[in-house]
């Protein structure tokens, strides 16, 4: 669940607390992404295994780096794992770039050498996807090129993003999804190896809601789900419990 830069006041919190509270998390990994303001108030509030999980890190550590954030400082709260690469920090929706696939490569190699585990966020705009899905997938290899040597399933989790999906209320058909998740662990058997992509998790990140999520998570390539607005309203829970039933079925 990502909350992105949600919510407006701290009293607003603990309901969202509650919603994650709330959810199952027996057939699923389950982590919240709070905006960085509010990671410290959050951390430690979840007592049904879901974890905090911050939305970006730096890739030089403490010092002199104003506005940013370093996994020391993330390990420090007993933090293990952040997430990196999402499309709004790409440069998406009009907002300046903060990354780009080499800044990213960087924070990478610096969060597994810190010994965090990471999700690391891929995706395309509409004009590529447009394009069909072969012009889709060398988008996905070229923000996946300078990875792959990194990509340790234990460790990494990667994000597919179709970015014209995000907050659109757009969402790839099931068929479409799959599709571009197999197209990814197909890139990954061949750049990386078969064991690597066989292993990996690929969750989808494009809108998903209580609503879609079960014909998504039916998916075979579909490992989980990367959720931005639904993951402020109860209905989070019935996404992660559609995600347990596929997997376990």
């Amino acid at each position: 669940g990502n909350w992105k830069c949600n919510p407006d006041k701290v009293s607003k919190l603990d309901g969202l607390i509650a919603n994650i509270q709330a959810v199952d998390t027996a057939g699923c990994d389950v982590f919240v992404c709070p905006s960085p303001l509010h990671v410290a108030y959050c951390n430690g509030k979840f007592t049904n295994g879901a974890k905090v999980v911050p939305q970006n890190c730096n890739a030089m550590g403490c010092g002199a780096y104003t506005g940013e954030m370093a996994v020391e400082q993330m390990k420090d709260l007993g933090i293990t794992q952040v997430l990196i690469g999402h499309s709004e920090r790409r440069g998406e929706f009009g907002i300046f770039p903060f990354d780009d696939n080499t800044t990213l490569a960087k924070k990478l190699k610096y969060v597994l050498d810190a010994g965090m585990s990471c999700v690391f966020c891929i995706g395309e705009p509409k004009e590529i996807r447009e394009r069909g899905l072969d012009a889709v997938l060398a988008e996905m290899d070229k923000q996946l090129d300078q990875i792959y040597h990194l990509l340790d399933p234990s460790r990494v989790v990667i994000a597919y993003e179709p970015v014209w999906a995000i907050g659109t209320g757009l969402t790839a058909t099931p068929e479409d999804a799959q599709a571009t998740h197999a197209g990814i662990r197909a890139l990954i058997a061949k750049k990386a190896s078969p064991a690597v992509a066989e292993g990996i998790r690929i969750q989808y990140g494009g809108s998903a809601n209580a609503k879609n999520a079960p014909d998504l998570a039916a998916q075979p390539d579909v490992d989980g789900f990367l959720v931005g607005g639904a993951s402020l309203k109860p209905e989070f829970k019935d996404i992660v419990a559609a995600m347990a039933k596929a997997k376990s079925a």
